[in-house]
């Protein structure tokens, strides 16, 4: 059993250099904010979400592609399918003839995004067929194509470097190594899409679990470096979890990750970091038989308190009301994870 323990619970604490950075210029007058409940909040920035779901990293920045998805996702969960839409279109229309989305919603990539693009695709299509019709569906497929045609690049194994080098999973930029974050949206991308025993899926499963530090959590690519353990991070931590989603068994390095992520939680953590980790320790109690309980109450409350102090940040807003669905979430919402060999000749 999960018990947060709020004794332990200190403010001061740091995250392990997992704190978003705001680059705008820091008062040291702190902002009043009344305090509200959780559904207050929720209320408050689901009417936010409805009148803005076109948004960027910060306030004023252009639209980004991750942006733009999750907007798409939080509208997906609070069930809002005019926001949905219009967030959905916007992908839509920025997708190349290769099937991406860049970064910046332009032609000059990364094209990382497409992976979440495509999952805000097929959520949508999957919430409300109708209005999604085929273009959802062309639009998720050109993406998917688009990923199963690209990849990280392989090492040749050494000793300098601790990690199975030659799995391909995918990368932040096109020719370079594989990374944990973007190969985790990638394989949420492939399941969501009905792709799970896709080859490149369960290579990318491989490559998640490979990448597992020995006392858990995982760092952002590497395991050890020159005879070195790496420190675990927050964020690629949880994106593991939560792209292996119910995979059964679940195996021993995914475990001690999840023990990792429970004793982090105990700490301040970043917006962002602290969204993927309530959906990896929601997805981690869910086919519990014991169950679990889970006390995500003073942490929502502590991060929703400093978004307030910090001012408007729909990005980390809309994550952060997708974290507040537990169980609803749609990024959860997928069939148990056993990976099988892929049907020889197949791609499917």
């Amino acid at each position: 059993m999960i018990k947060i323990n709020r004794n332990r619970l200190n403010p001061n604490d740091s995250n392990g250099g997992d704190m978003e950075v705001n680059t705008a210029p820091v008062s040291t007058t702190p902002v009043s904010t009344p305090p509200v409940s959780t559904a207050q909040w929720v209320e408050q920035q689901t009417k936010r979400l409805d009148a803005q779901p076109i948004v960027g990293y910060f306030p004023g920045d252009p639209p980004s592609a991750e942006s733009v998805a999750f907007a798409a996702l939080a509208a997906c969960a609070y069930r809002r399918p005019a926001a949905a839409a219009t967030a959905c279109r916007r992908l839509l229309d920025s997708q190349l003839g290769d099937g991406s989305v860049a970064v910046w919603l332009d032609d000059k990539g990364p094209f990382w995004p497409t992976s979440l693009a495509c999952i805000a695709w097929r959520r949508f299509e999957k919430q409300w067929p109708e209005q999604a019709k085929s273009w959802c569906r062309d639009a998720y497929e050109k993406g998917l194509d688009y990923l199963l045609n690209c990849g990280g690049e392989k090492i040749a194994r050494n000793e300098i470097i601790g990690h199975d080098t030659e799995l391909v999973g995918w990368p932040w930029v096109l020719g370079t190594h594989s990374w944990i974050e973007p190969t985790a949206m990638a394989v949420l991308a492939m399941r969501h899409c009905d792709r799970a025993n896709h080859p490149r899926a369960i290579e990318a499963t491989k490559l998640l679990l490979d990448r597992q530090l020995p006392s858990g959590g995982a760092n952002y690519g590497n395991t050890f470096v020159l005879g070195q353990v790496l420190r675990p991070h927050v964020l690629p931590s949880a994106m593991c979890v939560v792209a292996l989603h119910r995979i059964t068994p679940v195996p021993d390095g995914l475990a001690t990750t999840v023990r990792y992520l429970q004793q982090e939680l105990n700490r301040p953590i970043a917006a962002t970091s602290l969204a993927w980790t309530i959906h990896a320790l929601v997805s981690a109690a869910w086919d519990s038989g014991t169950g679990f309980e889970l006390e995500f109450d003073w942490p929502l409350r502590s991060a929703i308190q400093r978004l307030q102090s910090m001012g408007e940040n729909p990005h980390r807003q809309n994550q952060m009301m997708l974290a507040a669905r537990f169980r609803e979430s749609p990024l959860l919402d997928l069939p148990p994870l056993q990976v099988v060999r892929p049907t020889e000749g197949t791609g499917k």
